[in-house]
């Protein structure tokens, strides 16, 4: 007699899900360019900003940009050397 199959392995789990994001935006961008005329250019950068958006690759440069600003605010709020 078998046993219970066990419940697949994440691995497995991942590729529909995965397949599944990918498709839908695929959609969702297939019915936004059809009603509106957007130029190849900014198709192609919004592409890209939502691909490196969903990659994580814009929080080192948010980051970056975070610092700057606390050093500048911390320079305007600290008194002059006298």
């Amino acid at each position: 007699m078998k046993g219970h199959r066990r419940l697949p392995s994440l691995g497995w789990m991942l590729f529909p899900i995965a397949v599944l994001l990918i498709a839908g935006h695929g959609i969702l961008f297939y019915f936004v360019s059809s009603h509106a005329t957007l130029s190849a250019a900014m198709a192609a950068g919004v592409i890209i900003l939502i691909a490196a958006k969903h990659l994580g690759l814009l929080a080192p440069l948010y980051g970056l940009f975070r610092r700057r600003s606390e050093l500048r605010d911390a320079k305007r709020k600290s008194p002059p050397l006298v």
